[in-house]
């Protein structure tokens, strides 16, 4: 038979049985409890680009010719067209204008035709707009070489020769002129720029492969 327990190991076993507290029968504390879960929401970045100007919110309209009238442009045209006000690649302003080329992409195949859009925005008060058209493209280049009609000699050369249809003050912004449309025939690398006088649109790089 074994011998009875001293009394103060019973006492011990005791108090353990008694006790809440890990500490009182291991002598060691717990791992504190684990934290709860964050309930904080993280905040969005604010976008440092700046917002587009207010008039460029209404979209006057982008024509084409389709034999002897004048009709909207295909929708793919106009969805290339409104997103202009959010474009990142457009000309430069020069006295309160710009010129700006338009492509839905810049990487072809040999023999896929590239349409061209154009945008002229006044972003000066006291101007005439002409947003009817399409009028005329003057001044294109295409790999720096002249592929339109020169640009005239009058001073504006955004008034067009002949003219029926309504005018806006601006500022604002013109989409209505030719949709200039390339096709290449051979792989390599091509430019296309719309200059009038000091006035220079962005450069669009178009790569085509076979």
């Amino acid at each position: 038979m074994a011998p009875n327990p001293p009394a103060a190991r019973v006492a011990t076993l005791m108090a353990c049985l008694m006790s809440t507290s890990a500490v009182a029968c291991t002598g060691t504390a717990p791992p504190p409890p684990a934290p709860p879960p964050s309930t904080s929401v993280a905040k969005p970045v604010a976008s440092s680009k700046p917002d587009p100007p207010a008039y460029l919110a209404k979209f006057p309209g982008l024509w084409v010719r389709s034999g002897e009238d004048v009709v909207e442009a295909p929708p793919e045209d106009v969805a290339l067209a409104k997103t202009y006000p959010r474009s990142d690649d457009k000309g430069p302003v020069v006295d309160g204008h710009r010129l700006t080329l338009l492509v839905k992409k810049t990487k072809l195949k040999i023999g896929e035709e590239v349409r061209v859009l154009h945008v002229h925005e006044v972003t000066i008060e006291g101007e005439m707009l002409f947003p009817m058209g399409p009028k005329a493209v003057r001044g294109e280049h295409l790999d720096g070489k002249l592929v339109s009609p020169t640009v005239l000699g009058d001073p504006n050369p955004f008034v067009p020769d002949v003219y029926d249809g309504p005018t806006m003050q601006s500022p604002g912004a013109d989409y209505s002129w030719e949709i200039t449309r390339y096709k290449f025939t051979a792989a390599g690398v091509h430019t296309v720029q719309w200059r009038l006088g000091k006035y220079q649109s962005n450069v669009i790089t178009l790569q085509v492969s076979p």
